[in-house]
């Protein structure tokens, strides 16, 4: 018997689907003000396995929830939806847990997040939204994403998502990572030390990197000055690959003409942070994963998993323990 430490709402998603792996499992399920309750099955139970969704993350309960993994003695799985790692808190219960998964499916919301943020520039959007307020009737020439160039930053699961769309309507793709080898969703791979020469050449650089010690403030001043004028800066990475200050300065130089941003260094943003004030940033609150669509492929990940593990296979997309050591 395995006890299945998840929040209430994603249990409320897959319980159906739990159903046959009832004599295995008995769920503990924790709830926003912290409290856990057992919902069915008996027996007792040493062995955990915890599911950590965004239903958990971005709960006021996610630091009872954590602690629980960490000082657990006997965590022998735990199954992420997300993909990074970085994280002080993934990184505590990945150095507790005797297998660690991620899980990548929430890619798909996120490249459609950035097709949207690419889009409302290059369709001007800002400048319609101001004119409809003002009552304007001013026709606003605008340019086709048929006719843009992208770099695209790491070239992962994220990045060749977003590359598809983008091919789609026509744009050419640049993805950077450090394997080289043609890759779905590109036009064009090339290392990162190609990167300084082609920023100045492209029509929108998007990020989605990892932050490690070597990617972070990997934009920063010298790196805006390198884009092109009128250019478009996107990250879904992570907020401290921004050099926030050099970002801001380069704005108002035009290098980039605007940045469109999901992450920033310190979430949730302060209410008196510059970002919110400048017209030339697009800001959201670390959303473009949380679709319901995203969440249910996550769960049919974790579902997957779960017969493999309870069946003594390995999870897929598991992590090297090395990783958080």
């Amino acid at each position: 018997m395995h006890a299945l430490f998840l929040h209430h709402q994603t249990f409320a998603r897959v319980e159906a689907r739990l159903k046959p792996f009832s004599q295995a499992l008995r769920p503990v399920l924790i709830f926003d003000d912290g409290h856990f309750e057992t919902p069915w099955g008996s027996g007792a139970q040493l062995r955990m396995i915890a599911y950590g969704t965004t239903d958990i993350y971005f709960s006021k309960a996610a630091p009872v929830f954590f602690r629980t993994l960490v000082e657990h003695p006997d965590l022998v799985w735990f199954q992420s939806s997300a993909a990074g790692l970085e994280h002080p808190l993934l990184q505590a219960v990945g150095r507790n847990a005797a297998l660690y998964s991620a899980c990548h499916a929430q890619s798909e919301a996120i490249a459609e997040w950035v097709l949207w943020a690419g889009l409302d520039f290059f369709q001007r959007g800002p400048q319609r939204r101001a004119g409809q307020a003002q009552k304007v009737w001013r026709r606003l020439p605008f340019r086709e994403l048929s006719e843009t160039r992208w770099l695209i930053i790491g070239f992962g699961h994220i990045g060749q998502a977003t590359g598809r769309r983008l091919q789609a309507l026509g744009a050419h793709v640049t993805g950077v990572r450090r394997r080289p080898g043609a890759q779905p969703g590109a036009d064009v791979i090339v290392s990162p030390d190609a990167v300084n020469g082609l920023l100045g050449e492209v029509d929108a650089v998007l990020l989605c990197l990892p932050h490690t010690p070597e990617t972070e403030h990997l934009a920063d001043a010298e790196f805006f000055a390198r884009m092109a004028s009128g250019s478009l800066f996107l990250n879904v990475g992570r907020g401290a690959l921004v050099d926030e200050p050099a970002l801001l300065r380069a704005l108002a130089a035009g290098r980039p003409a605007h940045a469109s941003l999901d992450v920033v260094g310190e979430e949730p943003y302060p209410a008196d942070g510059p970002l919110w004030h400048c017209e030339q940033v697009t800001l959201t609150p670390h959303i473009s994963a949380v679709t319901e669509a995203s969440k249910s492929r996550t769960d049919q990940v974790f579902l997957r998993n779960l017969g493999h593990f309870l069946n003594g296979r390995q999870p897929d997309h598991l992590i090297d323990r090395s990783v958080f050591d």
